[in-house]
């Protein structure tokens, strides 16, 4: 059965066209325009235990935080090394799947380089304004999908719900998986020192098992007799009669998303400002 997981070196490619992107369409001297900045703000899941695998759903809304470095490339935009952490969850009782009753909850941590592109600035004053822009990158994320039960949570990976490890079934998934961040935002001049951001974007995942389930034809006595009666109760914990429908298949076709939004505050920590010339009023920024 072919994994649906895909090696990590396959996102870099598009990261790297990302940063050459930028490279090209402006000057990009460095010049220690340098930031520090704190996002605080939301995560969000969506996946095979959403209604419809692809959408944003406020009932799974949780925390979100973050810190990150922005290197300011001139009028073009911005490189942005970041790290953040947040909660994911998916509950079928929720969207009313009570019939299939799985739930999951994960910690996610990701480390991320982005490259932002500036879209034009408003506002003629130097050093104030609004800065639309899209963003787009590759990131490296951790998590770990855990089921209640009893009172409280199982790691769910080790268990192997879904016959993984077993013959004819796929390798256990990895908890450390590649991502490719997406989104636009907005960035408030404050003064030379201070931008106020507002950012939200999605993670195209390249795993399935974000929320442990896939959509693996799964036999029932296959997994109840290779990996226990814990993972065979979790991967199916509203079953009553096995022997009436042996095989099933949890999930859709989709990999799952994350999205992740909040505000933002940075502080420049070295170099001159290069300001927008006066009179330019709507047009691309130069910081």
């Amino acid at each position: 059965m072919a994994n649906k997981q895909l090696d990590f070196h396959f996102p870099l490619p598009v990261f790297t066209g990302i940063c050459l992107l930028l490279l090209t369409l402006g000057p990009l001297k460095l010049e220690a325009q340098t930031q520090l900045g704190v996002m605080g703000g939301v995560a969000l899941y969506s996946g095979d235990l959403s209604p419809q695998e692809f959408g944003v759903y406020f009932e799974e809304v949780r925390p979100a935080f973050g810190v990150f470095t922005r290197f300011e490339l001139g009028r073009a935009g911005a490189l942005r090394l970041g790290v953040s952490g947040g909660s994911l969850e998916g509950d079928d009782a929720r969207h009313g799947r009570e019939d299939r009753g799985l739930a999951f909850r994960s910690r996610i941590t990701e480390f991320s380089l982005i490259g932002e592109l500036n879209l034009f600035k408003i506002g003629v004053a130097r050093n104030r304004g609004l800065v639309p822009y899209i963003f787009g990158g590759a990131a490296v994320f951790r998590f770990n999908p855990e089921a209640p039960f009893d009172g409280d949570y199982i790691e769910l990976q080790p268990l192997g719900t879904e016959g993984q490890g077993l013959p004819n079934y796929e390798d256990a998934y990895r908890l450390t998986q590649f991502a490719i961040p997406m989104g636009v935002g907005v960035k408030v001049l404050l003064s030379d020192q201070l931008t106020l951001g507002l950012e939200f974007g999605g993670r195209m995942l390249f795993t399935d098992y974000l929320d442990d389930v896939s959509n693996v034809e799964v036999n029932y006595f296959d997994v109840l007799e290779g990996n226990g009666e814990l993972a065979a109760r979790l991967s199916r914990p509203t079953v009553e009669d096995p022997t009436a429908d042996t095989s099933y298949r949890r999930g859709g076709e989709y990999n799952d998303w994350y999205y992740i939004g909040g505000v933002s505050l940075a502080f420049r920590i070295g170099g001159k400002n290069r300001g927008v010339q006066s009179g330019r009023g709507i047009g691309c920024p130069t910081f």
